[in-house]
């Protein structure tokens, strides 16, 4: 097994990368640990500090860092009966892999928008947890999708959701795709508001509340991704990681030209590398309750 040291101290412990088909997914499992690993740092831990496990024993994970999630959670709460879903197949691998030694863990590929009632029956979890759903999910699909989760959380029973906005730098490329991004969003009908900023965190009390849900926390973070900080590490990786998946989205809206991207991003990497970048990365945590 391979120490992780969580934001408390203790020793977690992630499985060994043993197996031919771990091997081959090697470097995607690490990055993703990685990757869980800083967030749970920065935001305090993989629920909200002040949310004690007393709510039940069944919960369901969606969204990003699905394999890093179920994991930390079957190992800090090892009484619970967490169950991972995502329509992504690769993720679905990659979190199988890491729960394999887990008995209180099933993970499986399933379309968030199509939960039916023989595979999810009404009130089959006492906590559902949500991560960075706005980049797979539409406003348009984002009420329907709260009343579905709705229906199989037990009246009573909580949910915990986190989004993210843009981020704020002094970074002029940063910036530059940054409006990019929002001018995308609104090109293909996807945008949270008109304006620059993405805005998804200022919806997400409404659809729940219009779900049936009471916002019992609300919690914002303001992650320094500034050089030197704990949080810029993390702001580095992510930029790599969705370059490519950005690079299309923007030359399928017309935003860009491909010669105009990679001179911007090129640009950014360099001006986020720079000793005096600075910036700020916004989350926001609701914990709401089922009525």
């Amino acid at each position: 097994m391979t120490p992780y040291t969580p934001h408390n101290g203790e020793q977690e412990q992630f499985p060994e990368n043993t197996g031919s088909s771990l091997l081959e997914k090697e470097d995607e499992v690490a990055h993703l640990l990685l990757q869980h690993r800083q967030l749970s740092e920065l935001m305090g831990g993989v629920l909200p500090p002040t949310l004690e496990p007393s709510w039940g024993s069944h919960v369901l994970v969606i969204g990003w860092s699905l394999g890093g999630l179920v994991y930390e959670m079957a190992w800090r709460y090892p009484s619970l009966q967490i169950t991972g879903i995502d329509a992504n197949a690769r993720t679905v691998e990659v979190a199988q892999i890491l729960a394999q030694d887990l008995d209180n863990v099933t993970v499986f590929a399933q379309d968030i928008h199509h939960l039916d009632d023989e595979v999810f029956p009404p009130a089959s979890f006492d906590l559902i947890q949500l991560r960075f759903l706005a980049g797979n999910v539409t406003p348009q699909q984002f009420p329907p999708l709260m009343q579905s989760l709705a229906r199989i959380c037990r009246t009573g029973g909580l949910l915990v959701w986190t989004e993210a906005e843009l981020p704020i730098t002094t970074s002029l490329a940063c910036q530059r795709l940054c409006t990019m991004v929002q001018e995308g969003l609104q090109a293909s009908g996807r945008a949270f508001t008109p304006g620059y900023s993405l805005g998804v965190t200022a919806r997400m009390g409404r659809w729940l509340a219009d779900a049936g849900y009471r916002i019992t926390q609300s919690r914002a973070y303001a992650i320094n991704i500034s050089v030197g900080s704990k949080g810029h590490d993390a702001f580095v990786r992510q930029v790599r990681l969705f370059a490519q998946q950005l690079r299309t989205f923007l030359l399928e809206q017309d935003v860009t030209t491909a010669e105009m991207f990679e001179e911007i991003y090129l640009e950014m990497q360099r001006e986020i590398e720079e000793e005096q970048f600075c910036g700020l990365l916004y989350l926001r945590t609701l914990v709401a309750a089922r009525l």
